[in-house]
């Protein structure tokens, strides 16, 4: 079903021989600053798509949200680090791709000041980049802007690196906004964008390989980033304009999105979620243990389907499981970004929590039916918000299980962290990561509690 591009010819628009490029995995700015040409910002905008593979935020959100332990005997700092603290700039994990994604996020601030400078591209064919790199750019702001949380992001980025004082950090609300406005005008430029883009897409984004279809997949975004806000109006509009589809509970129709692709073959990097053996990767034992009972008593599909018993049980520092990922099933298995399952999900919370909680039961029985095999939800509209809360998160754990970190970012957002698994009693629930080191030191003043211990709860 999918197929990756990324270790054949990244360019469209010229031949492989007509494209100097040192290192497809981290496009040159160099060369989009210097004497830039329509086949490397062709390759640069490809490159965006390796530089988001690399920030899925599922293994260690994962961990912080009890979905998953990574129990790897040769690093005890997977447990110590991420279950028992503090957390503390300079510690293990502290990282969570913070350098990589604002790598990525100024490559695309050179692709859109190098497709200024090109009279070859037609405007339409401008605008397709401008949409394009600006959603992606959202898409790397977000997953940092939901790691740091209350501790902010900086958010003007330059096309050129080194020199000059860093960003300022702005405050949590500040950085969704700037998301969303990215997102906003990365609609505005695709609505002009011509029928095609400049630059291929990879096999992960079948269906949004056009700039009119990509925007499906823009809109899809805001939704996920309206949810956070609790923005629910805008939630709906955007649901409106994205993939979201319910004439058919099907799996196919639930798995309709956007995904990072990955295979063995040379230049290329595998799924790193995947662990046949296994030797590190586990599910947490409640995944299975917590899970629903469909009509015949059998488990919640989603459960069963993602995770299965092993006869092998991994153990460290205290911490056991012999529940075995199924999810990703080989090293190609692709990673999701953003499903259709998900938005129906964030469909039923916008609706009840504006007011049409009839509509909202709906969509959570459209998911519990089809894709857990489980009998209609006990809500009714007469339910309360936190009864509604529940249902909801259930879903969503089990429906988004090991995608992107769901269950962290939803227990912080609803106040439950609290109810996140401890498997001993010294271990800890974070709600959010510190600034790495190197982040720290180049800031003098150093921000307030961006550059200290979590010492979590």
């Amino acid at each position: 079903m999918f197929r990756s591009l990324f270790p054949a010819c990244l360019t469209l628009i010229a031949s492989c021989k007509a494209v100097d490029v040192t290192n497809t995995n981290n496009p040159s700015i160099d060369q989009l600053t210097g004497n830039p040409t329509a086949a490397t910002v062709a390759t640069a905008a490809q490159g965006l798509l390796i530089t988001i593979r690399g920030l899925t935020y599922s293994q260690g959100a994962g961990i912080m949200g009890r979905e998953i332990y990574n129990l790897d005997p040769s690093e005890p700092r997977n447990v110590n680090g991420f279950l028992v603290g503090p957390l503390e700039p300079g510690g293990f994990g502290i990282e969570f791709s913070f350098g990589a994604a604002y790598r990525g996020i100024r490559a695309g601030e050179a692709i859109l000041t190098a497709t200024e400078q090109l009279e070859s591209l037609t405007a339409a064919q401008k605008e397709a980049i401008r949409g394009y790199v600006k959603t992606m750019q959202a898409y790397m702001f977000l997953g940092q802007a939901l790691v740091r949380d209350e501790l902010g992001l900086p958010i003007e980025v330059s096309a050129t690196t080194g020199g000059g004082e860093p960003a300022p950090i702005v405050p949590k609300a500040e950085v969704f906004a700037h998301i969303v406005q990215l997102l906003d005008e990365g609609k505005t430029h695709l609505n002009a964008g011509g029928s095609t883009f400049p630059f291929l897409l990879h096999s992960g984004f079948t269906g949004f390989t056009t700039p009119s279809t990509f925007l499906r997949f823009n809109r899809a975004l805001k939704a996920r980033v309206e949810t956070y806000t609790r923005n629910y109006s805008s939630v709906l509009t955007s649901l409106t304009e994205s993939f979201i589809n319910t004439s058919s509970g099907s799996r196919a129709t639930l798995d309709l999105g956007a995904y990072n692709v990955f295979s063995s073959a040379s230049g290329d990097a595998v799924n790193g979620n995947f662990d046949a053996t296994p030797r590190a990767l586990v599910v947490v034992p409640s995944f299975l243990n917590d899970a629903q009972r469909r009509p015949d008593n059998s488990p919640d599909l989603r459960a069963s389907s993602k995770a299965a018993v092993s006869t092998t049980t991994l153990t460290q520092q205290g911490v056991s499981s012999n529940l075995r990922n199924t999810l990703y099933t080989s090293a190609s298995s692709p990673i999701a970004i953003i499903r259709n399952e998900e938005l129906i999900l964030i469909r039923a919370e916008a609706r009840w929590f504006t007011g049409d909680k009839a509509g909202a039961i709906s969509d959570i029985n459209f998911i519990r039916t089809n894709s857990g095999g489980l009998a209609a939800t006990a809500l009714t509209t007469a339910s309360s918000d936190a009864d509604f809360t529940t249902e909801l998160l259930y879903n969503r754990r089990y429906s988004l299980f090991f995608e992107f970190g769901h269950r962290w970012w939803d227990a912080r957002r609803f106040n439950r962290l609290a109810t996140l698994d401890k498997a001993l009693p010294t271990h800890r629930i974070f709600p959010y990561v510190p600034y790495p080191a190197d982040e720290c030191l180049a800031r003098n003043p150093q921000p307030a509690n961006a550059c200290t211990q979590v010492p979590g709860v």
